[in-house]
């Protein structure tokens, strides 16, 4: 049976406009000589961090932190100046927005507007928000989004029959509780590759190891015999090894699989000292239908789905030419791979359940002197704070990977996380805490620039899971209920024949059980909600460092047709309605502050009054302002964090 295809060199290919690469290479022709190892060790994401001090500035008054030293320098060097600052109502939507991944009500934009309009109490005001906010268990849900992109999170297994994974919940759980709880980032990494080893393992550093056991798998059809079932095992090891790899340190070593990496100092020998870190694990908890070698079910009792040793003994690791398991060759033992200092992954001893090979591993990923990792993280929440990575690839910062765009204040990021206990919500509040944070976007000022990380040059659309939220939320019917298994909103009957296992239930209603955060949506990979798949949502199978965000006409299909967006628009209106009353100016203006946090503008409300004029007269207020509604859920503005 051949090697499983790995898709991490080929979708880093296609990104970067080299499918000749790709071709060249596969047919054995070497158009790049890849880097050497001394050339690998002297490459600026292999160094270690520099540390810089605070750059100088000019203008004195602007800079609200040190992150501001580093952004004016590079304004002031290009003759350029920072845009205004954005006002009130923006800054306390774009806080919701980027913190908790909801908007906020009426009373809050107002509140907050009118606490800033003392200057005095503004500062207070903001930094009061921003702590409460990252206080919210919203928090968690926000980011752990983020994360579970990274994982290629999933409710089922794909391939064939898309086995329901009925324990794989509890790993998003244990992703949301994380970033609440606010965990140190080096102990987050070691429990999801080695929960069942770190000091301190317990029930939820088990369920952590979950993040091994995202991938695709493909456990009830895997083959019957010996050599077939072993390729599977090293096959879904490589999904391990390769997600691992890039994102907890932006490097595409599955491409060393088969051969020596073509592009990246990355040596096969490398690839097989982490698979030798892995080779003692099993798997606990299968999916429902898994069947073993002899074709019976599998009856596995387990609560949780980990990725465990139950053993201290490990089976010997062999490179295998072009990742066949039966083509055995050299022999070796765990260990970092060469360019990253080579040093051995073996513990002195083993314990008494398992070998601590994995124990090792992520001590030394997380080590404060392994600039890589802190680097690819600190890079990851900027990206999603500002719209654009410091580094342009947050999952690549090899060789083919973009280069830092600011890379002193890449470094000065990641040492300042260091110095800081390692957690994130520190980092959020130094970030959105910054003059650069609160900047207008789309300025067209003397500080007007071309996207870049430093500026917010274009608007930000919101994911797909915020802006069904985001309706949730203006309707009044957001159900705040955390955890538990994924939920299964409606779906249109005539789509669920495209996936006959693991069926999705038909549904002619939906009700507040199916009205919780997106979430906590069942993610089922033969058939992902059409609502957020359109709206760019990843497909799971493999993980997602940069979300597309593609404009086509179906999306606006969608919104305007989509049952679910109808029936919260009618629940607007009825709120609206409710709180204010029937006259249609008021109603109107609830609609603007519920959608889109703001009053209606003078010829915005006469435009609306005359639209819900012209429906009125052939329906009912509430029907027409219900099409109001559903006009402003299509409208850019609500698509956008302001």
């Amino acid at each position: 049976m051949p090697a499983r295809p790995t898709l991490h060199g080929s979708a880093l290919a296609i990104r970067l406009g080299m499918i000749w690469l790709c071709a060249t290479a596969s047919s054995g022709l070497h158009a790049i000589k890849p880097p050497s190892l001394a050339q690998g060790r002297e490459h600026w994401a292999f160094l270690p961090l520099q540390k810089p001090v605070l750059p100088q500035v000019r203008q004195q008054g602007w800079a609200r932190n040190a992150v501001d030293h580093f952004v004016l320098a590079e304004l002031e060097a290009k003759a350029l100046a920072p845009a205004a600052q954005a006002d009130a109502a923006t800054l306390v939507r774009r806080l919701h927005w980027d913190l908790i991944g909801l908007p906020p009500s009426p009373q809050e934009v107002e509140r907050f507007a009118r606490l800033c309009e003392d200057p005095q109490h503004a500062e207070r005001a903001y930094a009061e928000l921003v702590d409460r906010l990252l206080q919210s268990p919203h928090y968690g849900e926000r980011w752990g989004r983020h994360w579970l992109d990274l994982a290629r999170y999933a409710d089922s297994g794909g391939v064939h029959n898309d086995l329901d994974r009925p324990q794989a919940y509890k790993y998003r759980d244990y992703v949301i509780a994380s970033f609440n709880e606010d965990k140190r980032y080096a102990r987050f990494m070691a429990e999801q590759l080695a929960g069942d080893e770190v000091q301190g393992a317990n029930p939820q550093s088990l369920i952590a190891t979950g993040f091994c056991r995202n991938g695709q798998s493909n456990d009830d059809n895997m083959g019957k015999t010996a050599e077939a079932l072993e390729q599977y095992r090293v096959d879904q090891l490589d999904d391990v090894i390769s997600t691992a790899g890039s994102v907890f340190l932006g490097l595409s070593i599955g491409c060393a699989r088969c051969h020596d990496h073509k592009t990246e100092p990355l040596l096969q020998r490398d690839y097989y000292s982490l698979l030798a870190v892995f080779n003692g694990t099993q798997k606990l908890g299968l999916g429902k239908g898994a069947k073993d070698a002899n074709d019976k079910t599998i009856k596995d009792g387990s609560k949780v789905m980990a990725l465990v040793e139950t053993s201290p003994v490990v089976p010997a690791t062999h490179v295998l030419a072009r990742g066949n398991a039966a083509a055995r060759g050299e022999l070796v033992l765990p260990a970092v791979p060469q360019v990253l200092g080579g040093h051995s992954l073996m513990p002195d001893r083993a314990g008494e359940k398992t070998s601590r090979r994995r124990l090792m591993l992520v001590q030394w990923i997380g080590s404060p002197d392994n600039a890589l990792f802190w680097r690819v993280i600190v890079n990851r929440v900027w990206q999603h704070h500002f719209g654009h990575g410091i580094v342009a690839t947050p999952s690549d910062f090899g060789f083919t990977g973009a280069r830092p765009s600011h890379p002193q204040l890449l470094d000065w990021l990641a040492a300042w996380l260091i110095n800081n206990d390692g957690r994130l919500k520190g980092l959020h509040r130094l970030l959105v805490m910054s003059a650069t944070y609160r900047q207008q976007r789309g300025s067209q000022g003397t500080g007007a620039l071309a996207p870049s990380p430093l500026r917010f040059a274009n608007l930000q659309r919101l994911e797909a899971e915020a802006i069904r939220d985001g309706i949730l939320v203006a309707s009044g019917n957001l159900n705040a209920l955390m955890g538990g298994p994924g939920i299964k909103p409606r779906i249109r009957a005539d789509l669920l024949d495209a996936s006959q296992r693991n069926r999705w239930p038909v549904l002619n209603k939906e009700g507040p059980e199916h009205w919780r955060r997106s979430v906590y949506v069942y993610l089922k990979r033969q058939l992902l909600l059409p609502s957020l798949e359109l709206l760019d949502a990843p497909t799971t199978t493999d993980s997602c460092a940069l979300r597309t965000q593609s404009t086509v006409p179906t999306q606006a299909l969608l919104m305007m047709n989509d049952e679910f967006v109808q029936d919260q628009a009618q629940a607007l209106a009825a709120r609206a309605m409710a709180e204010v009353g029937p006259q249609p100016s008021d109603g109107i203006h609830r609609c603007f502050e519920l959608i889109l946090g703001r009053r209606p503008t003078a010829a915005q409300l006469a435009q609306a009054l005359e639209f819900v004029g012209q429906r009125s007269a052939a329906g009912n207020a509430s029907e027409a302002l219900a099409d109001l509604a559903h006009v402003l859920f299509n409208s850019s503005e609500f698509f956008h964090i302001p």
